[in-house]
């Protein structure tokens, strides 16, 4: 007989408990035309514990009503009991359909009842979903595990912020024979290090960081550089003079500029040697020197680059993470009011706040490798669901949201704390189809409509993930993840679900139970935000069932959505960020992220 395989399966372990030799023999002979299949069997209760405890099969079958040694109800609890079994699935196998049988078992904790005997093509349909089902819990678990393991590191590397600003404050008490400025400063350094400490995604993190630093120095641009996949690659650019002529609603466009990892660039060489650099004119440089000033930037914006700060920011293993480039000084205080270069007390300043910054760096790493792991994982699953999708949505879902704060006179503490928890929030909006089972999520044709309703449950499945918050960041995700396919009319989904109805969620369930419609301003602003920011990216991304669309026809949809599926406000701040979207999947789409 031909072997038949489901496609890409991993190989199933499944262990039978049945004190009835011949449902063993009968289950061998059903499943052995199934090559992803593999089956172990024992006659008694207790060795089929001390199997499931030794093996971890992905499926147990088991008699559900009556065993020798065990009670087969009991022997559920048991199962479940063991905080190593108590997530595989178990499937009742029982030659009584009696429905308070059944209850029991369910109410015990089975996962699933079959009457001996099922037929075959069903018996391995159920078998693979529960596999399949048991595998994406344990994928959630890990890394859940692999969060609290990073939240455990993130709280040392808060500690080393508050123990770096205590240094810096008692550093300040010894200045006393320094000027009065001097001291300010000092003091100035460390309260920016206490406000970087605060932030938590890579992202914010560097904009903040490179922010501080020019208000430090009266920076009038900068530019923040980080060392990966064996290049120098820009990650962030600010310039007060080019960002004074936009548009309203226009941004600085995202640059993708990468730099090869050698010390031929002014960033290459702080970045390889890990040397800081005061350049007081880039236009005159000595050609002898082993850097030169790259132009291009300042010819294609008119911009004149004159003087420069550079500084590495390292890791706790002393190599260097990321550079710092500080551009133009404008001079600060009485006595350098008019200087255009910057001074030694700039240097000391700037090295003070690195070693803060540093920490902060680290730290968000570890925060962005934890939410990307997170990211493969849901990748695995979704094809759709890649690391470059979760980062477009995430920079245009905090891009509106700045529009948005503006327009409705957020203050800047709010705004930067906000758009902290948005980032991670839209970056794991889909999280949810970790447990959506392949035969679903990865079909190729229309679902049925049963099978849509289980999709739509990957919604309430993610939000579930945050419904015991500890932090903002929690309620942030919960509402983003809950939420995003929401609509303004209230014909979306799920409807009001709070925290405490999420965490009353059964374990499975085939479909969003009814809940109260959400309608325009009762979605939360967050939802509303990544809703609009996942459509425009899907709209606008190439996929095997369908060419990109074009501006025009991404424009003409949201018109024709705004204030149906969408809000109206943030449809109007989304087509006026469209040439920065742009530049958001042209960054992204070429990092490949």
């Amino acid at each position: 007989m031909t072997s038949t395989t489901e496609p890409s399966a991993t190989k199933t372990l499944v262990l039978v408990i049945d004190d009835q030799l011949i449902v063993a023999a009968k289950l061998q002979n059903d499943l052995a035309s199934f090559s992803d299949i593999e089956l172990i069997a024992t006659q008694d209760a207790e060795t089929g514990f001390a199997l499931a405890l030794s093996k971890r099969p992905d499926v147990i079958l088991q008699d559900l009503v009556m065993m020798p040694e065990f009670d087969g109800v009991q022997q559920i609890l048991r199962i479940r009991a063991n905080p190593d079994l108590a997530d595989t699935p178990l499937v009742m196998l029982s030659s009584k359909a009696d429905p308070g049988i059944k209850e029991k078992c369910f109410q015990a904790g089975a996962n699933d009842y079959l009457v001996k005997f099922p037929d075959k093509v069903e018996l391995v349909a159920r078998i693979r979903y529960h596999a399949r089902v048991g595998r994406a819990q344990r994928d959630r678990d890990n890394a859940m595990r692999s969060l609290a393991q990073s939240q455990s590191e993130l709280v040392r590397r808060n500690a080393e912020v508050d123990a770096a600003n205590r240094k810096l404050f008692a550093m300040n008490k010894l200045l006393g024979e320094e000027s009065q400025e001097q001291r300010e400063r000092i003091a100035e350094v460390a309260a920016f290090g206490t406000k970087l400490g605060r932030a938590q995604d890579l992202d914010e993190v560097m904009d903040q960081t490179l922010r501080l630093a020019r208000a430090i120095t009266n920076a009038d641009a900068g530019s923040i550089w980080m060392i990966e996949k064996g290049v120098i690659r820009l990650k962030n650019r600010q310039n007060d003079t080019i960002e004074a002529t936009l548009a309203k609603g226009e941004r600085l466009p995202l640059a993708d500029i990468v730099l090869p990892p050698d010390s031929t660039s002014i960033a290459g060489y702080v970045a390889t040697t890990g040397q800081l650099l005061r350049i007081d004119d880039v236009q005159k440089l000595d050609a002898s020197l082993p850097y030169h000033f790259r132009p291009e930037f300042d010819t294609q914006t008119g911009y004149q680059t004159q003087s420069m700060l550079i500084a590495p920011l390292r890791d706790g293993r002393d190599e260097v993470l990321v550079v710092l480039q500080l551009i133009n000084a404008r001079g600060r205080g009485k006595s350098g009011a008019d200087r255009s270069v910057f001074t030694a007390a700039d240097e000391a300043a700037l090295e003070f706040f690195i070693g803060m910054a540093s920490l902060a760096v680290e730290r968000a790493r570890l925060v962005r490798g934890m939410i990307m792991r997170i990211i493969a994982a849901a990748e695995m699953r979704d094809p759709m669901e890649t690391g470059a999708h979760v980062q477009r949505v995430a920079e245009c879902s905090v891009a509106m949201y700045e529009r948005w704060a503006t327009l409705h006179n957020i203050d800047d503490s709010e705004r930067h704390r906000r758009r902290d928890e948005l980032r991670i929030a839209a970056m794991l909006h889909d999280v949810g189809k970790i447990g959506i089972p392949d035969l679903i999520l990865k079909k190729p044709g229309k679902l049925d409509d049963a099978e849509y309703k289980y999709m739509q449950t990957h919604s309430v499945r993610g939000g579930r993930l945050f419904a015991h918050s500890t932090t903002p960041y929690d309620d942030a995700a919960r509402e983003v993840i809950t939420h995003h396919h929401e609509k303004w009319d209230s014909t979306g989904y799920p409807g009001f679900f709070d925290a405490a109805m999420l965490e009353a969620m059964p374990t499975e369930f085939q479909a969003n139970p009814d809940a109260k419609p959400l309608r325009g301003l009762e979605i939360p602003l967050f939802a509303r935000i990544v809703a609009v920011a996942d459509v425009y990216d899907a709209l606008t991304s190439k996929r095997v069932y369908k060419d990109a669309w074009t501006a025009e026809q991404v424009t003409e949809f949201l018109r024709k959505e705004s204030g149906r599926a969408f809000d109206p406000e943030l449809v109007d701040i989304a087509l006026e960020l469209e040439g920065y979207f742009r530049s958001v999947r042209a960054r992204f789409a070429s990092e490949n992220a």
